[in-house]
């Protein structure tokens, strides 16, 4: 029974005040009736982007950057793309390209973004369908521009810096060359390695000649000495026959003297041969020759050996010489090698900060699948749904109105009591 009872108390309260209810229906539907039927249409234009999977485009001295997860790198493209779109810098670029007679603001107003995976769509809204393509156009080419130029920035500046540091660089390679060169004609060489490897090379090459010499002048004075030896026992044979045919010669003086006939079996000097003294003779003076062949090749080797021995100390006095030079010319040859390699160092990383901008300036890492045409018919009204809406919300708005109403009039008959008693 209370239910009910407050049913009707809260039913009369709305009867009560029904004409406010139903004067806020009437200007609500009036208002969007208004609303709709003055408004302009509007047409919609679509630009659609894709975001790429490309390497960073960050490009460092020295420190290599954490590498990061694809969807990361695409989803900071995108925040990234849809801040430049919605900058007030790239719109008033757009409105000056397109000569419009509106501010940033309202551009910005009548222009939204939605992402779909690694697509970007951007939409503009306009009253006009070639000014909703113009626009859509524009200001994403003007946002893809002042974004590639951002991305570019860090490579650029870093382009810079390098290209500054690599001609000092070049500069300090050519000089540590230049210094090279001088002390290579100043001591006529051309490498200090090459040049000690040489000598090195010659002076075993000396050494083994010398011992070779002084091997012959020992093997030929061996000779010599054996022939020396078989001269003298020839000599002695041919004194010892000397001797003999001497003695001889006496005894046949002695029995000529004595008149004592020498028998027939008895030889005379000349029957010695072959045992003469001649040959004898003969083989000494052949030993003898033979000797002194041998003892002029003992000699002749043993200048050699001479020879060899001033050559050793001279080719060892040169290599002594180039090792005093090797500490300078490694000291040269240090600051010629640290110089190129920081050359080339620096050249590398020039090409890469190179590559790097380009990449992003002329890829930039987003890129427009599908251009924004211009719009066919405008959108599909929402009236009915606005009618819908407008209702509902006037009537819910009468009713609240109508009970704060009715409290406001409780409220006073309350005070008015309290002041009559």
């Amino acid at each position: 029974m209370e239910s009910a009872g407050d049913f009707l108390v809260y039913f009369n309260i709305i009867r009560k005040r029904l004409w406010l209810t139903i004067l806020l229906f009437i200007v609500t539907i009036g208002v969007i009736l208004a609303i709709s039927y003055t408004a302009k249409p509007v047409y919609r234009a679509t630009v659609r982007l894709q975001v790429l999977a490309s390497d960073s485009s960050d490009v460092s001295l020295f420190t290599e950057y954490k590498s990061s997860s694809t969807a990361t790198d695409i989803q900071q493209a995108q925040n990234d793309f849809m801040r430049a779109l919605k900058s007030g810098f790239v719109a008033w670029q757009t409105i000056a390209d397109l000569n419009l007679e509106i501010g940033a603001l309202d551009l910005l107003e009548g222009l939204s973004t939605s992402v779909e995976g690694d697509f970007i769509v951007v939409t503009v809204e306009s009253d006009d369908p070639g000014r909703a393509e113009a626009i859509a156009t524009s200001q994403v080419d003007n946002a893809l521009a002042y974004y590639r130029e951002g991305r570019a920035t860090p490579s650029r500046v870093l382009l810079t810096f390098v290209s500054e540091q690599l001609d000092a660089s070049r500069q300090n390679m050519l000089d540590a060359e230049a210094a090279i060169n001088d002390f290579k004609k100043g001591q006529q060489v051309d490498s200090i390695e090459m040049e000690t490897r040489s000598l090195q090379d010659l002076l075993r090459t000396l050494t083994l000649e010398r011992d070779r010499a002084a091997i012959e002048s020992e093997r030929s004075d061996i000779y010599a000495g054996i022939y020396r030896a078989e001269q003298a026992k020839a000599l002695q044979e041919a004194d010892a026959i000397a001797r003999k045919e001497q003695e001889l010669l006496e005894v046949a003086e002695e029995a000529a003297e004595s008149g004592v006939t020498v028998d027939e079996e008895e030889e005379t000097p000349e029957e010695f041969a072959p045992y003469t003294r001649k040959y004898y003779l003969d083989v000494a003076r052949q030993q003898e020759a033979t000797a002194i062949g041998y003892e002029a090749q003992r000699d002749g080797h043993a200048q050699s050996v001479t020879m060899y021995d001033e050559m050793i100390a001279e080719r060892a006095a040169d290599l002594e010489a180039l090792i005093d030079l090797y500490d300078e010319y490694s000291a040269l040859q240090r600051a010629y090698n640290r110089a190129a390699s920081s050359y080339s160092f620096l050249l590398d990383k020039q090409n890469e900060a190179t590559l790097k901008q380009l990449q992003a300036e002329r890829l930039g890492y987003i890129q427009i699948t599908e251009p924004a045409r211009k719009p066919d018919a405008p959108e599909a009204s929402k009236l009915p749904q606005l009618l819908a809406v407008g209702a509902v919300v006037s009537l819910l708005a009468g009713f609240i109105l109508s009970f704060f109403l009715e409290f406001l009039a409780a409220v006073r008959r309350t005070a008015k009591k309290q002041r009559v008693r």
